[in-house]
């Protein structure tokens, strides 16, 4: 598969989980239900007004471990051209 964007991203953002899919008293939900800052480094596959779409792993042919991250949760973005990065660690490909 050929690169549709060379473009490393990392994002900080907000998630949230709750331990539970059953009923719970107020205090359980209360305590259960956690908004959690989170991290991701991936490549940029796309992106659109309302979410990042992201991998972490390529071969070939297929994308690995897919993420959307919606944008209205990002607390931090940056965005890094894959060629700067490779450019730093050439030597050892050498």
């Amino acid at each position: 598969m050929k690169a549709k964007n060379d473009t490393i991203i990392y994002l900080e953002f907000l998630d949230h989980s709750s331990l539970t899919h059953g009923w719970q008293t107020q205090e359980e939900f209360e305590l259960d239900c956690v908004i959690e800052p989170c991290r991701v480094v991936g490549f940029l596959e796309k992106e659109d007004k309302d979410a990042f779409y992201l991998s972490t792993m390529k071969s070939s042919t297929e994308l690995g471990s897919g993420h959307i991250i919606l944008k209205s949760t990002v607390t931090y973005t940056k965005k890094i051209p894959l060629k700067s990065i490779l450019k730093g660690v050439q030597h050892l490909f050498s």
